[in-house]
């Protein structure tokens, strides 16, 4: 009962105190203008330890290529974007549904 109300006070007052938020704790897609499976490098940055691949897919949408790999008591799950404006390839991994990795390949 209590996670919902707190759930119904985030969902009502978010969209409220968003615009007042530090630049550091917004996230919002760069432009419009890139493709949907491509991240800007600032994008790429805002993105830490406190997302979840369900917050990444809130955050950037659908990932160009996504892996799921699973050994012994280890889920490994890798989302791929494009690199916007620019030839390469970002890699973010989650182990267990936290976010363990993020890489840039082909700078």
């Amino acid at each position: 009962m209590l996670a919902a109300l707190v759930l119904a006070a985030f969902v009502f007052l978010y969209p409220q105190v968003r615009d007042r938020l530090p630049e550091t704790l917004r996230f919002e897609r760069s432009s419009a203008a890139q493709s949907s499976s491509q991240l800007s490098p600032s994008e790429f940055d805002q993105i830490d330890s406190y997302f979840t691949p369900d917050r990444l897919g809130s955050f950037a949408g659908e990932p160009a290529t996504k892996t799921n790999a699973s050994v012994e008591v280890v889920a490994l799950e890798c989302w791929y974007y494009g690199v916007a404006g620019a030839r390469g390839a970002y890699q973010i991994c989650f182990e267990n549904g936290k976010l363990s990795t993020k890489a840039r390949f082909g700078q």
